[in-house]
């Protein structure tokens, strides 16, 4: 934790900020799978791409971590501009590579990576669920 002094009109107040360790950062892409499995899950009966942003990852990991809602952003400036910019470098990352695929348990996933749009430093990724039998239409990384 980080003592961060906060000055205002009325009142001093003394807050800790998280730390962020380079442990914590490489579990950022558990977080991304966590997100895509459930909106996989929720989208089985139609095929429709994903949208995910690096700005809401770094939102729902910081949330699920330290329990900090994105309306502290302020207080937090540190934490959230460190995450957000790890966040930013794994989307492209898996931009970069064209897919993401993991095996959990019993189920394969395979998603195809696009990117969507890019506003102000926030980019948006279209993940696509990808069967086995057009697996083979992906080109090649």
């Amino acid at each position: 934790m980080i003592k961060v002094r906060s000055n205002s009109d009325q009142q001093d107040s003394i807050y800790y900020e998280p730390k962020t360790t380079p442990s914590i950062l490489a579990s950022i892409p558990d977080c991304l799978r966590m997100i895509l499995m459930d909106s996989v899950e929720k989208s089985k009966v139609s095929r429709k791409s994903i949208l995910v942003s690096s700005n809401s990852l770094a939102n729902r990991f910081i949330l699920d971590r330290w329990d900090i809602r994105p309306s502290q952003r302020r207080r937090y400036r540190n934490l959230f501009s460190k995450i957000r910019k790890r966040c930013r470098k794994i989307f492209q990352y898996h931009l970069a590579r064209g897919r993401i695929e993991w095996t959990d348990k019993s189920d394969s996933y395979l998603l195809g990576v696009f990117k969507f749009d890019e506003v102000r430093g926030n980019l948006i990724l279209g993940f696509v669920p990808i069967s086995k039998d057009q697996e083979w239409t992906m080109k090649p990384k």
